[in-house]
């Protein structure tokens, strides 16, 4: 069984060498049940494994991870579509990552959501000048 490497053997398996994508796959795997998306897109990117980015696009849709869902669309050499960001969006503005949120309904063509992010990234500047 394949264990979560230390940061140097790790860099070395994604960067100095030329594994097998089944490889590179299994470490990606690894990661994500590990908890650690953001390394395991890493893997299944430098293995062009198409399903797993797809899961990590869902993953990141879930949680309202704009980074991450940029990430993995960057490694399958796909656009984010509308529909997706708003979505991504919705739920970073569920989750209080106002600047995803912004991020998402700016480059989705929402003004009226991207109003609504920008008012709640701006509320604890007003809050702190109030005091």
């Amino acid at each position: 069984m394949v264990k979560i490497p230390p940061p140097l053997v790790r860099r070395d398996i994604l960067y100095s060498k030329a594994p097998a994508a089944s490889v590179l796959q299994e470490y990606g795997e690894l990661y994500l049940r590990e908890g650690r998306p953001n390394d395991a897109v890493e893997f299944f990117g430098q293995a062009a494994y198409t399903q797993g980015l797809r899961h990590i696009c869902a993953v990141a849709i879930d949680e309202g991870d704009f980074f991450l869902f940029s990430r993995a669309k960057e490694f399958l050499h796909e656009a984010a579509s509308p529909e997706e960001l708003k979505q991504l969006g919705a739920n970073a503005m569920k989750q209080e990552k106002f600047q995803f949120a912004l991020t998402c309904f700016e480059k989705s063509g929402d003004r009226e959501a991207a109003a609504e992010a920008r008012k709640k990234l701006d509320e604890p500047i007003q809050k702190k000048e109030a005091s």
